[in-house]
């Protein structure tokens, strides 16, 4: 077993922090461009789509925003609000983006009967890797009026419709196995597999993609043994107890990280209600949780911790204390929302990648499950623990499916070991909270710190020590 490590130093409060997120607008202008350019090439083929030949829900969708004057003026306007100025109206071709709802309808229907997202290292550099929809809309959900309209939530319950279909026809689907290739556009390039590799790989090892992760190329030269482009993103690793062992597993002092994720923010005395919207992003605990007034209160005046999972990241979660689940949840809520402050009213201007630099604020209001673990044992209520832990897991953008654990679907409370699995994202980067009780009081590792992180830390590694606790 190893050794005990000397507590981490207690470090004070820290607000979040973005420096390594992507700041290059010229990623988002070639993809946006490249896409227009297959739909005029379809065009010039067959001629402009009719509105009954888009997919179902495209039409759908378009009957919702057709049906509502208030919509149909939102959807019209966030195009139209994009500056006309650079770099947002013209580049070499004049295509850097969509001005006219109908051509947005019909990039649409492109993605969901046709599009795999391929590899790049650009736009994974850029932050839009596998973020086909978010790609396309990244300006107008910048713009006052987008800022309204993904916010509405018939608006998002149709939008749900279109990314669910997009998962279960193309991304879950031997249709996406064109881009599972080793071909340069391919996620199992040698490009792409060495990115993944760095990300993955912990200090001093060198372990190769087939090292870490279940695949087979000998059995599946042209795929690997996938199936799929999420079958590719939920990959699970070779030998999880091996390269990612749950530490401390005994010690009920010690939270483990939940996910292979970056640091993001971290902040203390959180509030019941705060204005999330706002500069700093301050968590709102009880729209965080979606009002559950049984557990709401047990986190205000606590700790959130927040960190990132990058495309290239492990997107299973797993449970970072020992205990009884009590309580687990989907909470539907928006797919394409960020606040005015990353938009183009901000002081900085857009966000190249929305919405990651609004991760504070989709923890309030997107798509999420929530989590929430007693570590008391009931036999034992003396013993150590670190009360209740909550968690919330954030599907940001095209990033629509948050999958619970079929164990913690049905009735509570379950049992849950430090390190078991709980669920999983589909489809690409993604978002998690952990939210402790305000009489923990924690000691954080020195690479949970937002401000210093450069890396992912592994999940189920040692994340926090809880160096005291009250038990009223």
């Amino acid at each position: 077993m190893a050794a005990q490590p000397t507590v981490p130093y207690r470090q004070g409060q820290f607000n979040r922090i973005g420096g390594w997120l992507p700041t290059d607008p010229r990623v988002h202008i070639q993809w946006t461009r490249k896409l227009l350019a297959k739909l005029e090439k379809k065009r010039q083929f067959r001629g402009a789509l009719q509105a009954d030949e888009r997919h179902e829900t495209i039409q759908d969708f378009d009957q919702a925003v057709k049906g509502s004057a208030r919509f149909r003026m939102l959807a019209a306007a966030m195009l139209t609000e994009v500056p006309n100025k650079e770099p947002y109206i013209t580049d070499p071709t004049e295509t850097a983006t969509i001005r006219d709802y109908e051509v947005l309808l019909d990039v649409f229907d492109l993605i969901v009967k046709n599009t795999a997202p391929e590899w790049s290292i650009e736009e994974y550099e850029g932050g839009l890797i596998g973020f086909p929809f978010n790609a396309v809309l990244d300006w107008p959900m910048a713009t006052p009026s987008g800022y309204a309209f993904f916010l509405e939530p018939e608006i998002n319950k149709k939008l749900k419709a279109i990314l669910n279909a997009w998962r279960l026809e193309i991304l879950s689907t031997g249709k996406s196995l064109s881009v599972i290739t080793e071909a340069a556009n391919g996620w199992l390039s040698d490009k792409a597999r060495q990115v993944i590799e760095k990300d993955t790989n912990l200090e001093g090892q060198n372990l190769t993609f087939e090292q870490l992760f279940e695949c087979d190329r000998n059995a599946d030269p042209a795929h690997w043994n996938f199936t799929s482009w999420d079958d590719f993103f939920v990959r699970r690793f070779k030998n999880m107890d091996d390269l990612r062992p749950v530490q401390f597993k005994e010690d009920a002092k010690w939270i483990v990280n939940s996910c292979e994720s970056k640091p993001f923010s971290r902040q203390t005395k959180v509030k019941e209600y705060d204005n999330f919207w706002l500069k700093g992003q301050p968590y709102s605990v009880a729209e965080m949780l979606n009002y559950e007034s049984t557990y709401t209160n047990k986190f205000v005046g606590g700790t959130v911790y927040q960190a990132f999972l990058s495309a290239t990241s492990y997107h299973r979660w797993n449970s970072p204390v020992k205990g009884n689940v009590v309580y687990a949840e989907v909470i539907d809520g928006t797919y394409f929302s960020e606040p005015t402050i990353t938009g183009f009213s901000g002081p900085d201007g857009p966000d190249v990648a929305g919405p990651d630099l609004a991760q504070g604020y989709i923890c309030h209001v997107a798509t999420r499950a929530v989590f929430v673990i007693d570590t008391t044992d009931p036999e034992n209520p003396e013993s150590p623990n670190v009360g209740f832990v909550g968690a919330v897991y954030v599907g940001m953008a095209d990033v629509s499916t948050c999958e619970i654990s079929e164990k913690f679907r049905g009735d509570l409370p379950v049992a849950v070991d430090k390190g078991e699995e709980i669920g999983m994202f589909h489809h690409g980067g993604s978002t998690h909270c952990l939210l402790f009780e305000p009489r923990v009081k924690l000691a954080w590792v020195s690479e949970a710190s937002p401000e210093t992180a450069t890396r992912n830390i592994p999940i189920r590694s040692a994340l926090a020590y809880a160096y005291a606790y009250a038990s009223t």
